[in-house]
């Protein structure tokens, strides 16, 4: 089994948890396994794709989003907002699209997770924009959405993005070390 489906699916299970509404935005996995899974686990519900790929139900290039005319009951932005140049312009950008009460769920690496602390440079690579171009804590994270006048629900370490690495273990142990973060907020 593929590592980043693994790592998809150890997030859904996180993700699907603070899933409500009917009206769902996925934002930037239409390619890979997180987006199949929560349409598979949500039949009921109506889930759009927002990605910069062709068939994404909107297409933009989230460094420069633009409205789009719906509002959502859930967003989730699971591994995008480390890729971005402006993560509070992506957070207003996604406040902007939520309908009342609703959430935003967000994983991103853990700027302190094991992963990091056993390879800086992957962290941030400002030269490739492709790369990761933010890292965040769960306290950063936590201070810019209610910075931004959200009400965080919800914070939590995910144990996910991992191959075979032995020293992987350790984060089971201490949570802090975990290589994923989720916050989920509300309006």
């Amino acid at each position: 089994m593929h590592y980043r489906y693994k790592s998809d699916k150890i997030r859904f299970g996180q993700i699907n948890a603070h899933i409500i509404g009917k009206d769902i935005l996925d934002i930037g996995s239409k390619e890979g396994y997180l987006h199949k899974l929560i349409v598979k686990a949500n039949p009921e519900k109506r889930i759009f794709s927002l990605d910069s790929s062709k068939d994404s139900d909107f297409v933009m290039n989230l460094d420069k989003p633009k409205k789009i005319g719906e509002r959502f009951d859930t967003i989730i932005a699971g591994e995008v907002i480390e890729h971005l140049e402006s993560p509070i312009k992506f957070i207003r950008y996604c406040k902007s699209l939520l309908k009342n009460k609703g959430r935003i769920i967000i994983t991103t690496p853990n700027a302190i997770g094991l992963q990091y602390l056993i390879n800086e440079s992957w962290c941030v690579k400002y030269k490739d924009y492709r790369g990761h171009t933010q890292a965040f804590t769960i306290d950063m994270l936590d201070r810019i959405l209610k910075d931004e006048g959200l009400k965080v629900l919800y914070k939590g370490y995910i144990n996910a993005f991992w191959n075979k690495n032995p020293l992987q273990f350790v984060s089971f142990l201490v949570k802090r070390l975990r290589p994923d973060l989720i916050l989920v907020a509300t309006n």
